[in-house]
């Protein structure tokens, strides 16, 4: 499923978010928000004008997320943002070679890790089709 072109400008935060990880993902946010008194307006920041607009394609943009979480050593988000970009468009070559990038930046334990991540996921999802 891709939903590279299903993302426009003035879409619904929450729609955006769960198009991008995931309806059980979504839930989770608003419910950290809401239990920290976070402002819906943070939500609706990200996914209705971050992750709604039109420079980068959403392929790309989850592409970099999967980037810079890698390199952070975020294997939550980690998780999520490959599964966005998958759903996307990208591939499962593509997310390998992003992260095969990280060990000049992060070093080769966020490579192996992000590797890791990224095997489980596509194993999972390969199961569930």
């Amino acid at each position: 499923m891709t939903i590279a072109s299903d993302i426009r400008p003035g879409d619904d935060p929450g729609a955006v978010s769960e198009k991008l990880v995931g309806r059980t993902r979504t839930k989770l946010l608003y419910e950290l928000f809401s239990y920290f008194d976070i402002p819906a307006a943070f939500i609706n920041h990200v996914f209705g004008n971050l992750y709604a607009r039109d420079t980068l394609t959403q392929r790309e943009r989850e592409l970099c997320a999967v980037a810079a979480l890698c390199v952070l050593n975020r294997a939550n988000e980690l998780k999520s943002h490959i599964i966005a970009a998958v759903r996307a468009g990208a591939t499962k070559a593509e997310v390998a070679e992003v992260i095969l990038q990280m060990p000049t930046y992060g070093g080769m334990p966020v490579c192996i890790e992000g590797l890791t991540i990224a095997k489980k996921v596509f194993d999972k999802t390969k199961s569930s089709n």
